[in-house]
């Protein structure tokens, strides 16, 4: 699939912006703090309904207008994929004094008003960001929404586990620090327990299916990278109290029996904690390098090469996963390669329908600037096209 028309009004630091967009390989140059990574959130936005980077919806209107009666961000794009054309509209609506007028998110597909679980992945992407490398150092939060931004683009079972599953875990929180209070009984959580270990047997087998792509993917791309001087090694590391965590089961019913067993052993300190400790809102993936800890013991370089081909893979995985390509965002990323690595991303990507890179330094991607059908310019929150060399 590849975007050919896209459309901002007031989105961040955009007023109104049309853009004709090129099948292939889409080049975006500007200085820093100009809009670049703005329109590549944009449009993974489209794709997801969920910022890469803001905080909340408000965050995403552009400033000049978040105090008028209206508050409000429009995304559209049109969309030539293999399961026939897209058109997709995202409104956000920032706070307003209005009571009629609620703050959010507003989606049509095809001129037709959604939810969001049925218009997320309509649009599939993979983000790249210079901060990617925290997928591989940073907190298991990360490689968490790492792996639920992937999923729920192409299974939309997933992305309703999820929502259920955040509700649950919230009402039974609330329920085990009425417990450790004494306001409540402990054979209130029989109902809850069935609910969050239902929810959540559906989550888990779906990363752990999804593991099993990334892992050969992940170790392929990083030999390809490296010249086959490193080799990356990924495992789904479930939260269930110790029990049973080096094997996947084979379906969500086996899942949700191992969570039912891990509630039921942690029963006590759970209610002691007031705090649920084990379900998929604490898994976790561990990434090693050579066999080591990534996050311990791998060089900076290492890291950023992990979590590159952890992407890499992610696109593969999409790409399978849907039988269309993903349109592959990378935001001023191949400017930190070398250029042997950037060679490599580039010929991976040749067989994408369409790619759009941002940088701020032009002169260290130039094989990119000659690889690319459509060039731009970005300034201050107006994009131009640009013909020249």
């Amino acid at each position: 699939m590849f975007i050919f028309d896209l459309q901002i009004s007031n989105y961040r630091n955009y007023g109104r912006v049309g853009l004709n967009l090129d099948r292939g390989l889409n080049l975006f140059v500007g200085d820093n703090a100009q809009g670049k990574s703005n329109l590549l959130e944009a449009i993974y936005l489209l794709s997801t309904l969920r910022s890469s980077r803001a905080s909340s919806d408000a965050d995403l209107v552009r400033r000049e207008i978040l105090h008028t009666d209206f508050p409000v961000a429009r995304l559209a794009c049109q969309v030539e994929r293999s399961a026939g054309n897209l058109q997709l509209e995202v409104a956000v609506v920032g706070r307003t004094t209005d009571a009629s007028h609620r703050a959010g998110k507003r989606v049509r597909v095809n001129g037709v008003p959604k939810r969001a679980s049925e218009a997320v992945g309509q649009l599939a992407a993979v983000l790249f960001t210079t901060l990617d490398i925290e997928i591989v150092a940073g907190p298991p939060l990360l490689r968490r929404r790492y792996l639920d931004m992937m999923i729920s683009q192409v299974d939309r079972g997933y992305l309703r586990a999820m929502q259920r599953y955040a509700r649950v875990l919230q009402q039974r929180n609330s329920l085990l620090k009425r417990i450790q209070a004494r306001e409540a009984s402990a054979a209130e959580l029989g109902f809850w327990d069935q609910e969050l270990a239902h929810a959540g047997g559906i989550i888990m087998q779906a990363r752990g299916d999804a593991l099993g792509h990334l892992v050969a993917q992940g170790a392929q791309q990083m030999e390809r990278l490296s010249d086959g001087m490193e080799t990356l090694q990924m495992t789904y590391r479930p939260a269930l109290g110790g029990l049973d965590e080096t094997d996947c089961p084979v379906d969500e019913t086996e899942w949700t029996a191992r969570m039912l067993r891990a509630l039921a052993n942690l029963r006590y300190r759970e209610i002691n904690a007031g705090a649920t400790l084990v379900g998929p809102h604490r898994d976790d993936v561990t990434v090693e390098i050579d066999g080591m800890p990534a996050d311990s013991f791998a060089s900076r370089a290492q890291q950023r090469t992990a979590a590159l081909s952890m992407r890499l893979a992610e696109a593969s995985y999409l790409r399978r996963a849907l039988g269309d390509d993903p349109v592959v965002l990378l935001d001023d990323v191949l400017s930190e390669l070398d250029a042997r690595r950037r060679r490599g991303v580039l010929e991976f990507f040749e067989s994408f329908q369409q790619t759009i890179v941002t940088t701020a330094e032009p002169d260290r991607v130039r094989d990119v600037m000659i690889r690319a059908s459509g060039r731009f310019v970005v300034a201050a929150g107006a994009i131009t096209r640009f013909e020249g060399e």
